[in-house]
């Protein structure tokens, strides 16, 4: 008798354990996970990979300087390719990028991470102590940033 306690005991833990009663139990849904670990870390590498070397649409080379540019704090290049519409003149531009610094955002690097549709494209700017993200929108035809975000 003793023995059937034990062994009826043994198959409702397992039951319960493993999600047969109905209810997800712990190891059923470990289960899938010790499989497919491999899987979800070969994914997790594909888009590492996909975002350093950038996703999407390939960006216009101009737009890369313009990243360099507010890097560097080059106002007259992001002057130059700044959409007349925004109304930014050489000065503005000047101004944000002395407010960058009083702020401690100098930027040490740039790095391309993809784009978000055809006209949209996102870069990381290592400014001061952390990594900023910018959305570059440019024009329909291509030749200037119309958004900044």
């Amino acid at each position: 008798m003793t023995e059937m306690k034990i062994l009826v005991s043994g198959f409702l833990a397992l039951a319960v354990f493993t999600g047969a009663t109905g209810n997800a139990g712990p190891l059923k849904d470990s289960f899938t996970s010790l499989f497919g670990w491999r899987d979800e870390l070969a994914k997790a590498r594909s888009e590492i990979a996909d975002l350093r070397n950038g996703r999407g649409a390939a960006a216009p080379g101009w737009l890369d300087q313009y990243a360099k540019a507010v890097c560097t704090h080059d106002a007259d290049f992001v002057a130059a390719h700044t959409d007349e519409s925004l109304g930014m003149t050489l000065d503005d531009v000047n101004v944000q990028f002395e407010t960058m610094h009083a702020h401690g955002l100098d930027c040490t690097g740039v790095r391309y991470l993809g784009s978000v549709g055809q006209d949209a494209f996102v870069y990381v700017l290592h400014q001061g102590p952390k990594d900023v993200w910018y959305v570059f929108t440019v024009s329909p035809q291509g030749t200037s940033v119309v958004n900044v975000q």
